[in-house]
């Protein structure tokens, strides 16, 4: 296995644990929307910096462009001072899913050849991740409880499709 799919890999995990982490949450009656969002789009931009940092050398810039469209979703996020609307989570989450979409799509275009089996996974990991995305986004309209337990489970889904990419790779080489 390469540093690159170690690195991607290590990532999905840290992503798949912070789902869990915000699936329990609800428990300790953790809910306010604003400071775990403020901690998310955060912890998210410095894990795909640090994800772009080790992977320089593959000239992968997926995680350069995560992060700076997580950056940008975090300080509208700051300065947004309604968070507590569904609508305005709603729309903060939806633009994140649309910089993350195409910073994934520029990732996807890399791999030009349409026959190619990465392309057709990269694709299929795509649609999954906006369907996902946008069903999260729809059900943030309940309490601060359901909406920490749909981003949760959003954040989960995000880890495991981030988690096809290395295995993937891994298998190809080895068959």
């Amino acid at each position: 296995m390469k540093k690159k799919q170690k690195v991607d890999m290590g990532i999905a995990i840290f992503l798949i644990l912070i789902g869990v982490i915000l699936l329990i949450l609800p428990l300790f009656n953790i809910s306010n929307i604003k400071w775990l969002n403020t901690g998310i789009f955060s912890l998210y931009t410095i894990l795909n910096l640090i994800q772009f940092i080790l992977t320089k050398e593959s000239k992968d810039y997926e995680g350069l462009h995560s992060a700076i469209g997580s950056l940008i979703v975090l300080i509208a996020n700051l300065l947004i001072r309604p968070i507590n609307n569904p609508k305005t989570l709603s729309m903060l989450l939806m633009t994140w899913i649309i910089f993350m979409s195409l910073a994934k799509l520029k990732k996807m275009d890399y791999y030009h050849d349409r026959r190619d089996r990465m392309w057709k996974i990269r694709a299929f990991n795509l649609s999954l991740f906006i369907l996902a995305g946008v069903l999260a986004c729809i059900n943030l309209a309940y309490e601060g409880v359901v909406q920490v337990l749909v981003i949760g489970f959003f954040m989960l889904i995000h880890g495991i499709l981030e988690l096809f990419d290395p295995i993937v790779k891994t298998l190809i080489a080895h068959s």
